[in-house]
């Protein structure tokens, strides 16, 4: 993918779209949130047929690409950036080197959509980011590939992504200019197993706690120039924002990896729309400027009409919703 293969002009590009290669599902949905059974007081045989044939039908929107390329010309959108979907193919529960082999088979799938339509899909592929040194390689060749940046979730295995362990993961995006899209794999606390709570506050809660440990175990300090996209609007961080500046002016022991408040860091991160609502999304945009935020659908399963969401948000100027359909994303994947 380079500067000429995609047209950015007017282009609409969305950061959040999903894929699934069927393969690597076979192999990680014993371990993953999206095949347990669903808890909850009303939850019935019938709701539980109707589950699983809707799961069925969102794997398979995940893994072909012929309508796929309909329903984006339907919701107005040009280009999809693609990530693996982590809440059905995460490896951490692997050992390394089942882990590497699967995520090889999601970067090598990947390269070749990117190959067949590089005017439509930019791709992003996977690491076993639980072994550090692994994820380091793989990220090198994945980059090899043709592909732009890295999907990861927000642990590794027990570690959060700031970790100390992680930081050569990080070093090496830096330097290779990759972009990090952060994803939650699903929070598997049986906290959140009723009602679907692992979907609709455990993944804004990752998402928070994501951007948390990036602040705070120094990541964004030690490496300022990278290029972090994190899901679902930055989670509760943006709106808990608040909270976090007391604390950093209160408690000086929070500051140890810190020479700026915790409102700079957040404003060296993207974000995606995919909030909802239009008065969350004029908060973000308060919060963090137009220029860090990037138009994501959560394709398949998020918002069918993401492009009139934005173009709806009365609070937004229209050079900010350009900036947010497409020219931000452009600029962050090199691509204006």
């Amino acid at each position: 993918m380079n500067a000429a293969t995609v047209s950015t002009r007017s282009s609409v590009i969305d950061f959040h779209a999903h894929i699934l290669v069927p393969e690597v599902y076979r192999e990680t949905a014993p371990h993953s949130l999206f095949t347990l059974p669903p808890e909850g007081p009303g939850i019935t045989d019938e709701l539980r047929r109707k589950g699983a044939a809707r799961a069925e039908l969102v794997c398979g929107q995940m893994a072909e690409v012929t309508d796929r390329l309909v329903k984006m010309d339907q919701m107005g959108v040009d280009v999809q950036v693609l990530t693996a979907s982590l809440v059905q193919q995460r490896t951490d529960w692997a050992d390394a080197e089942t882990s590497l082999r699967l995520e090889r088979l999601v970067n090598d799938r990947m390269a070749a959509i990117v190959h067949a339509e590089p005017k439509r899909f930019i791709g992003f592929g996977g690491v076993p980011l639980h072994v550090p040194a692994l994820a380091v390689a793989e990220l090198e060749r994945l980059m090899s590939l043709g592909l732009k940046g890295v999907g990861i979730s927000t642990m590794a295995g027990d570690m959060e992504i700031g970790d100390a362990k992680l930081h050569p993961f990080w070093a090496k995006a830096e330097e290779l200019g990759a972009v990090v899209y952060i994803h939650p794999a699903g929070n598997l606390d049986p906290r959140f197993r009723r009602n679907f709570l692992w979907n609709s506050i455990g993944q804004n809660f990752e998402e928070a706690m994501a951007i948390a440990s990036l602040i705070y175990e120094g990541v964004l300090e030690k490496y300022p120039a990278l290029k972090i996209v994190i899901s679902h609007g930055g989670g509760y961080m943006p709106f808990n924002a608040g909270r976090i500046d007391r604390n950093y002016l209160e408690k000086p022991s929070t500051r140890t990896h810190m020479s700026k408040p915790p409102a700079d860091y957040m404003r060296m991160i993207y974000y995606d729309t995919c909030v909802y609502d239009d008065l969350l999304l004029q908060r973000l945009v308060e919060k963090v400027g137009a220029d860090r935020v990037v138009l994501g659908s959560d394709y398949p399963v998020g918002d069918p009409k993401p492009v009139e969401f934005v173009q709806g948000c009365k609070a937004l100027s229209e050079a900010d919703k350009a900036k947010i359909l497409s020219q931000n994303a452009a600029r962050l994947l090199g691509l204006a």
